[in-house]
């Protein structure tokens, strides 16, 4: 209905209605109504963006990863037949879940995260590894674990929870600045008023900073510090 206003300034759609000799009245409830239009649909392609994000977060690993296991399954696998069928269920299981995903990471109606926590999955489905049931890993591992390995090669191993380098390093430094801002005030906290338990998680959350600051090149970065294995000191 106000298609042609929403291109319009303030000022510009001002003087178009008042061009059209409307009521005071008529064109105030026009400019609020374009206004709030104007708002909905910048929240929509800011949520949109974000949801688009969260998606390549698991996307863009997974198809990498098809990539790599294409690469890797046409080295050498002619004279080696048990590379062939391992490289060959491995991509298969990728590209299945390639196309289930493709559809609402298209819509972008849910995060990844709503999705997976709707079914269930572990990690609330932040790696695209989550989305694969164990007992699929573990029939792909083992076919691997059939590939003989040349001299001086190496064993692939399927189902590793890595992330390109660029999202490795977004990812970090978003996880580290919000670990320190929510250290920052737990420690304010403590000042005030000392307990067991937030100086039991003060430790943890130090810990979880070194961890954090470790982590290699291009393994997966969690959302929050609470989803990564502390162990001991």
């Amino acid at each position: 209905m106000y298609e042609t206003y929403l291109k319009l300034s303030a000022n510009e759609l001002h003087n178009r209605l008042t061009e059209r000799n409307l009521h005071p009245a008529e064109i105030e409830r026009i400019k609020q109504e374009v206004a709030d239009l104007k708002e909905t649909l910048r929240v929509s392609r800011i949520t949109r963006t974000q949801r688009k994000a969260e998606w390549d977060k698991v996307l863009q690993p997974l198809r990498y990863e098809i990539n790599n296991a294409r690469v890797g399954m046409r080295y050498g696998g002619e004279q080696v037949p048990q590379r062939v069928v391992a490289f060959s269920e491995y991509i298969r299981i990728m590209e299945k879940l390639i196309a289930m995903l493709d559809a609402p990471s298209k819509a972008l109606d849910h995060t990844p995260i709503q999705i997976a926590r709707d079914k269930g999955l572990p990690n609330d489905g932040e790696h695209w590894t989550d989305w694969i049931p164990a007992r699929v890993k573990d029939k792909v591992s083992l076919l691997f674990d059939a590939v003989p390995v040349v001299p001086r090669g190496k064993r692939k191993i399927p189902f590793q929870r890595t992330m390109l380098p660029h999202q490795h390093e977004t990812t970090k430094v978003r996880l580290l600045t919000k670990t320190r801002k929510e250290m920052e005030n737990l420690e304010k906290q403590i000042h005030i008023n000392p307990t067991d338990a937030r100086t039991a998680k003060l430790a943890q959350m130090r810990r979880a900073l070194k961890i954090i600051e470790a982590l290699d090149k291009n393994e997966a970065v969690p959302a929050t510090w609470t989803k990564l294995n502390l162990g001991g000191d």
